[in-house]
């Protein structure tokens, strides 16, 4: 079954992270009752980088010990809007590769136009098809998944080793101006 990748970012003072979750279908039911359960009352959702470090170490320990999760990173260095475009590049042509059947980036509305046409580009160049679409991070809870792992994964140290376990792949994108 092709997995379904599930896309958030992260800046750091001088990275550029792009996050995929990859979820295989027959986990999607598990991945989302999980992060949904680790709201407090009254939560919609959480967002990982104003959550307190307690809470944060308890969603990481819930998320490393989920079966079938695994994360690819695209590391980037240079101008955010370029580097976002040679990452989000990058990430199509490896969902590509894994015969993906699915592509969930989150919403910034100013860059979601600019995604589409970065895609698409990879789409048609490569002769592949990929359905994908940009969502809010509240109406779809696997886009919890890289927003907590980005941010550990950037903050380095014991963070970035609680997610060690999740992250699949790691790829640097070469600096751009």
């Amino acid at each position: 079954m092709p997995i379904h990748a599930f896309v958030d970012e992260s800046i750091r003072r001088d990275r550029y992270l792009l996050c995929a979750a990859l979820i295989p279908p027959e986990r999607l039911t598990h991945a989302r009752s999980l992060v949904r359960g680790l709201c407090l009352p009254g939560q919609r959702r959480w967002h990982f980088a104003k959550e307190p470090d307690g809470r944060r170490r308890l969603i990481l320990a819930a998320m490393a010990r989920c079966d079938g999760v695994r994360v690819a990173m695209f590391v980037g260095r240079g101008a955010e809007v370029r580097v976002r475009d040679e990452c989000m590049a990058r990430l199509v042509t490896y969902l590509i590769d894994a015969r993906a059947g699915r592509l969930v980036v989150e919403s910034r509305e100013s860059q979601d136009q600019r995604d589409r046409h970065c895609i698409a580009g990879v789409l048609r160049k490569a002769s592949a098809e990929l359905p994908y679409v940009h969502m809010p991070p509240h109406c779809e809870p696997c886009l919890w998944w890289p927003d907590a792992v980005a941010w550990a994964f950037g903050a380095g140290g014991a963070w970035k080793a609680m997610v060690a376990p999740l992250v699949r792949d790691v790829y640097d994108v070469a600096e751009l101006p």
